[in-house]
């Protein structure tokens, strides 16, 4: 939610600071980093899915193993499937984070194009 704010106060920037050299720079950086909070998200995320399909498979194999009464074998596979989804847990954190900081990364840039585009007008 934040980073739609975020996009939005850019596209305001774009609009009001066409006149403006610094303010379209400021807007233009915003952009920027909105497209790279974006990308990094995406790609924490489908690191996150990745380890959760892994957990899930593990579990799935343990199931089996147990069914076909190779307790040992389930034990073993449970016990990657919990490694696993550890990681994934930690995985998921991680990607709030990105997500986290991705969104006040854009929210200081679109202010900075905000305020350049305010100065400029000050200035007409």
């Amino acid at each position: 939610m934040l980073l739609k704010h975020a996009i939005a106060a850019v596209a305001l920037a774009l609009t009001l600071g066409a006149c403006s050299d610094n303010a379209q720079q400021a807007a233009e950086d915003a952009a920027a980093k909105a497209k790279a909070a974006a990308e990094a998200t995406k790609a924490a995320a489908q690191a996150t899915a990745q380890q959760a399909q892994q957990a899930t498979q593990q579990a799935q194999q343990a199931v089996e193993q147990a069914k076909a009464g190779d307790m040992s074998g389930a034990a073993q596979s449970a016990q990657q499937a919990a490694t696993s989804g550890q990681g994934a847990a930690a995985s998921a954190q991680t990607t709030a984070e990105t997500a986290k900081q991705g969104a006040q990364d854009v929210k200081d840039a679109a202010q900075q194009a905000v305020d350049a585009t305010k100065k400029d007008e000050q200035k007409h």
